[in-house]
């Protein structure tokens, strides 16, 4: 079978290896569709994992099944961290600190023509028979921002929001977050695209202050223009880490203006539900977020592309 693996200095390769075994308790898949992730471009993230078979957005049709909740031939929705759902971390609803979560992984990955879910992965897969696999290849980065947005908005009405960056993960933040919202970026063919949507998009230039702000971009420039637009109270909230060789550099005027800083890493089951449920309403659409659908032989140049900003986000498609 054909996978996609990343040998570092970000360079991928397609290369020829055995189709996995089903594990035990768990399931094969037949993938569908996968999505390249904007966090698989940091080299500094990605270069410590080499060698590392991309893939963490992906849907496919079970080929073999050791669980009856997932039949052979349904397709499903599998993400690549699963809580334990017993231990303190999962029962204060922090499941992305529990060790089962951490440890857990598809194998060999999500791109790939297949791919193995161990029985522990099975605490937060989700059948997705109804859900175009395109649509459900999106729950895990949806869930991710459904889990931001829940960080940063609390149940208030008429509070104004923010997004910094407007590459899918700042779309897909837009359109969940509806009225009373606006993005920003600093390139022109994103704004473009995100009006082509019906969101609200401006360059920086145009921007408010607002209540909540969103950053989506792993950058100090980003956390700059969040706290030029903060209201006093206003809460900001990190949705992307920064270099480890970098540190966030935080104004000591936020602490009079009462400023809250937040972070939001990654998701758990709870968010990837609430994802696949706004798929299933139509608030999300592929086509709304993904610019190439590609095979997999498209990869290697579609990943720099995507990491020069001159697509917004490739899916391969498996037949």
């Amino acid at each position: 079978m054909k996978l996609a693996r990343y040998v570092g200095g970000g360079k991928i390769d397609i290369v020829d290896e055995p189709k996995p075994v089903c594990p035990e308790g768990g399931l094969l898949i037949r993938t569908e569709a996968s999505g390249l992730c904007s966090g698989e471009l940091m080299a500094w993230y990605m270069d410590q994992k080499v060698p590392h078979v991309l893939g963490h957005e992906v849907a496919g049709i079970v080929e073999e099944s050791q669980d009856d909740r997932f039949p052979t031939g349904s397709r499903v929705f599998p993400h690549h961290h699963a809580p334990c759902l017993a231990c303190s971390e999962c029962l204060a609803g922090r499941h992305v600190h529990c060790l089962q979560w951490k440890r857990t992984k598809l194998i060999p990955g999500g791109m790939a023509e297949f791919f193995t879910v161990p029985k522990e992965n099975l605490t937060d897969t989700i059948a997705a028979n109804d859900l175009r696999p395109i649509d459900a290849a999106l729950i895990e980065p949806l869930a991710c921002v459904m889990k931001s947005i829940a960080t940063g908005t609390p149940e208030t009405k008429g509070i104004s929001k923010a997004v910094i960056g407007l590459g899918t993960m700042g779309l897909m933040h837009l359109l969940m977050l509806g009225t009373n919202a606006a993005g920003y970026d600093v390139k022109p063919s994103r704004v473009e695209w995100a009006r082509t949507q019906g969101l609200a998009a401006e360059d920086p230039d145009h921007a408010v202050s607002v209540d909540v702000i969103f950053v989506c971009p792993g950058s100090q420039a980003a956390f700059d223009f969040a706290v030029r637009i903060a209201k006093p109270g206003a809460t900001i909230v990190m949705f992307a880490p920064l270099a480890p060789s970098q540190v966030l550099l935080v104004p000591q005027d936020l602490y009079f203006r009462d400023i809250k800083i937040a972070h939001s890493y990654s998701c758990g089951p709870t968010d990837t539900q609430l994802a696949a449920d706004a798929i299933r309403k139509g608030r999300l659409r592929a086509e709304q977020v993904v610019s190439n659908f590609i095979g997999i032989e498209e990869l290697p140049a579609a990943y720099q592309h995507m990491k020069e900003g001159s697509i917004l986000k490739p899916m391969v498609l498996f037949t």
